[in-house]
């Protein structure tokens, strides 16, 4: 049965900054030029609310790997777009200093937040 809250404080502080985070990566988004608007916007908006819709799933589910994986999947797909929009000028060195620092903490949040979740490789169980 899946819990009826989320699985504890230091994953709603994940929730919590990443919404800090989508709400930041949004505002700078929508100063896109207008012909990247459906394709980079697009994407880095996409992704950025994938991973939260994600964070939020694994928060309510008993078994969090799937989501938790995908999460980690997202997020490095996001990298990748965001030094893209800042090579393309679009996001300035400050700017992309502040998010990759934001996603590097969420990226370690998450990391931590899976090694519970992480099935126990073979032969590692109490009867080897």
């Amino acid at each position: 049965m899946a819990p009826s809250h989320p699985a504890g404080p230091g994953h709603l502080l994940l929730f919590e900054k990443w919404m800090d985070t989508t709400k930041w990566l949004l505002e700078r988004t929508q100063r896109f030029p207008r012909p990247l608007r459906h394709t980079l916007t697009d994407r880095i908006e996409s992704l950025t609310l994938q991973f939260l819709e994600l964070v939020t799933q694994a928060a309510y589910r008993k078994d969090r790997t799937a989501p938790l994986r995908e999460a980690n999947d997202v997020l490095n797909r996001l990298r990748v777009l965001l030094r893209l929009a800042h090579e393309l000028k679009l996001l300035s060195g400050g700017q992309y200093q502040d998010v990759s620092t934001r996603v590097s903490e969420a990226g370690r949040m998450l990391g931590a937040w899976m090694k519970p979740a992480a099935p126990e490789p073979d032969g590692a169980g109490p009867e080897a």
